[in-house]
This record gives C-alpha cells, structure tokens and sequence, in this order.
C-alpha cells in the first residue's frame, strides 16, 4: 500500500522518503570511489584520464539529473492534484527526452571529445585512454538517461525503494566487473580503461532495463503503455522550467568550485590536497540533506498539487529543522577530531593541518547546507526551479569566491581566509534562503498546467 503524502505524519513521511535517497546517493558515491581505486590500481595514466574526462562526463550527469528532478516535480504534483493520466503522459515525456538527450549526447560527445580534450592537455598514450573511456560512456549515454529518468517517475509517484533497490544490485554487478574486465582476469582479456567504462555501461543498461521494465510491467502507479501519445511541448516546458536551472545549479556548483580549488592553489600542493580530501568529507557529510531534501521536493509536489499549500510549508520547516539536527551532528564529530578524519586519507603534517583548519571553522555551518537543500528542494517541488540556481549562483559566486579573496589576500589570512569565507558565505546562503521561502513567492502561479490530452492511437 503506498503512502498517502498529502495525509498523515509529516515527520514520518520525510523519514520513510528520505532515508532510501540518502542510501542511492552513498552508493553512487561508493561506486565512483571503487571505479577510482581499481582504475588507480590499473595505472596513474589510466587515473588521470578519468580525471580528464570527468567534466564532460558531470554535464552528463547534471542535466539527467537537473531533468529528472523537473520530472519527479511535475509528476507529484499532478498525483497531489489526483490527475494520474495527466502523470502518465509527463512519464512517457521524461522517456522521450531520456531517448533525445541520450542519442545528442553520444553523436555530440564523439564528435567534440578529441578536440575538448587536447584542449584539456590530453596528447598521445592520454587522448587514447581519455577517447576509449569518454567514447564508451557516450555511447551508453542513452542507458544513463533512461536509469536516472525512470528512477524520477517512480520518486515522482512517491516510490524511493525501488530504485534503491535496483541500485544496489547495479552497483554489486558494477564493482564486480570492474576488476575482471580492467585487469583481465578469468577468461575476460585485460581491457584497462576501457574495460572500467564497459563496466559502468553494462551497469547503467541492466538499471535502464529494470527500471523501465518495471513502470511498463511491475506495480508501478503509473503503469505505462505502448500506446503513441500525443507531443505536448507544454509539458516539456514544465519539466524544463525545473529540470534546466536545477541541471545549471550543478553545473554552476562544479564551476564554483574550480575558482574556489584556483584560489586555494595559490598557497601549494598541500593545499589543494587537503581541500581535495575536506570536500570528500563534505560529499558525506552533505548525504542527510539530498535524502531530505529529495522527499521534500516529492512530499511538497504532492501536496502543491493538492493545493494543500500549508502542509507543504510544514513539511520544509520540518524537513529544515530535522536535516540540521543530522548534518549538526556530523559537523560535531569533524569538529572535535579533525586531524583524524584527514588522516584517514593523507598523514602529510602540512595537508592535515590545512585540512583540520577546514574542519574546524566550516564544519559547524554543515546545518546551514542542509537548510538550504531542502529549501531549495521546496521551492522545485513547488514548481519553481529558479531559486535553488539563483541560490546558487549566490553562494558560490557573489559570497564564497570574493569573500575567499577579500579574507585570503586583502586581510593576508591566507587558507584561513578562505575557509572563513566558505563558512560566512554557507552560513549568508542558509539565511537568505530562509527568507526568500517566508516570502510564498513559491505558493504563486500555475503549478500544474496541463490540460487533459487523449492519447493518439
């Protein structure tokens, strides 16, 4: 029996929404670390191909995951407002653009890869590595797309744990072939590099299948059908009005944190280490808040959609408030032993005092973070996908990279002031988003817009 999110206890249906996100990201974070170590253990050109190809490889995952999180947003609101044919016709869309970005990503990408990646430095024995992966991966880009869309529906009609579930089995299929294929071991040829990228390509096409199976053959609420359905460029452009700034969000993140990882390399290697291995730290840290604010965007779609405006804005304070509880208490154990944590990674004096000096000033602040993903979370559930970018935007380019300047250089605080800018800047982001939700800009304007359109036959 599924959950009615429009009834009941709203702590209860943050939990039981949140904690199966929180596992599907650790494990995608679990896996990337696994393809890295095997890959590392391959070779140190075979990692820094990897590392080359990673920024083409995130625009990928940005906008599929920007674009899911337009789907699951209109699909909750629609179930919220019990139009579920209206839901079902969103679903087949979300498919339809997964086929469309897929096939535009793998001619897109083989034809511009070569060339982005000697831009990048990429020459000889590298751009081979570096082609080999970024080919392999574009190629089963259409297999990506169908995963991350399909899983969207089913969180759109409130479903988490099947695609947790589809996940961890994925996952164990993908570490498991990675070193078989990557070394060559049993009666597999070694196929190093390529072989990692096979891997993953074989993990994603066995989620697509399943996934997609299972909303055309399973339980799902909204069973799919083969029929032809009508092109409705209406509701493109609603998934769209989300999807796109949440997919620019991510990749304005990314983007931020190259000035941010610029700014820190003024000050040496040991620098840039230890801000490489707190932002690991970060990502876990972090795990609380796209668990929560993932069932927020699906908990305040629904009850949009039911036009239940109050029950969504309880839900985000809830959600608010039991996110810092979780990231406050993650903050305090790096606090207290910040030298341990990164010495779990590098035992190098110089990186783990830059790395407890992180810790130490910016751990706190980990409520704030939490705070501001679910606001945002709201705010797309709500239909409106402009504030989480515009958050953003703010965080990263109008706080954390000036105030990094203005402490590191005009104050001379060096990596200290960095970090202090990071922690004004996180703190800044969390209050204004705050407000920004009082003010109920997000309770104005259409929030399903779509008319009832049969399906052609």
């Amino acid at each position: 029996m599924r959950r009615d999110l429009t009834n009941g206890s709203v702590t209860k249906n943050i939990l039981h929404l949140a904690w199966p996100m929180a596992v599907t990201f650790m494990l995608q974070v679990s896996l990337n670390i696994a393809d890295t170590i095997y890959v590392g253990w391959y070779s140190d050109l075979a990692l820094t191909a990897i590392s080359i190809t990673f920024p083409v490889i995130f625009l990928i995952i940005a906008l599929a995951s920007g674009i899911g999180v337009g789907v699951t947003s209109f699909i909750a609101r629609l179930i919220g407002s019990n139009r579920i044919d209206e839901a079902k016709k969103v679903a087949k869309h979300g498919l339809l653009l997964a086929f469309l970005m897929g096939v535009f990503f793998a001619i897109g990408g083989i034809i511009f890869s070569r060339p982005l990646f000697i831009f990048l430095g990429a020459e000889k024995e590298l751009l081979s590595m570096s082609l080999q992966y970024a080919y392999t991966i574009f190629i089963g880009s259409v297999f990506m797309l169908f995963a991350f869309i399909g899983s969207s529906i089913l969180r759109g009609e409130g479903d988490v744990k099947t695609p947790m579930k589809i996940m961890v089995f994925v996952n164990i299929v993908n570490i498991i072939l990675d070193p078989f294929l990557i070394f060559g071991i049993w009666i597999f040829p070694e196929m190093g590099i390529f072989g990692a990228a096979l891997a993953t390509v074989i993990a994603k096409s066995i989620s697509a299948i399943l996934i997609v199976g299972y909303l055309f053959k399973g339980n799902a609420m909204l069973k799919l059908d083969l029929k032809w359905f009508k092109l409705d460029f209406s509701i493109i452009k609603e998934i769209f009005n989300v999807g796109i700034p949440a997919s620019i969000s991510q990749s304005v993140m990314s983007l931020g944190m190259f000035f941010m990882m610029k700014i820190v390399s003024f000050f040496g290697p040991y620098a840039i280490a230890a801000y490489g291995i707190v932002g690991r730290l970060d990502s876990i840290a972090i795990l609380p808040a796209i668990g929560i604010g993932g069932a927020v965007i699906i908990i305040v779609g629904h009850n949009v959609g039911a036009r239940k405006f109050e029950r969504a804005e309880i839900t985000t304070w809830k959600a608010a408030v039991i996110v810092s509880a979780f990231m406050e208490l993650i903050g305090l154990i790096f606090f207290f032993a910040p030298r341990f944590w990164i010495m779990i990674f590098n035992k190098n004096p110089d990186i783990v005092m830059f790395g407890a000096s992180y810790l130490r000033i910016v751990s706190l602040t980990y409520m704030f973070i939490g705070i501001s993903v679910v606001i945002g979370g709201a705010f797309q559930g709500a239909g409106k996908g402009l504030p989480s970018l515009i958050l953003a935007v703010v965080r990263l380019f109008v706080l954390s990279v000036p105030f990094a300047v203005l402490f590191a250089f005009v104050f001379g605080l060096e990596v200290t002031g960095i970090w202090i800018g990071t922690m004004l800047s996180i703190i800044l982001t969390g209050i204004i988003s705050v407000i920004w939700f009082r003010l109920g800009t997000w309770k104005k304007g259409k929030h399903a817009p779509i008319e009832q359109a049969p399906d052609v036959l």
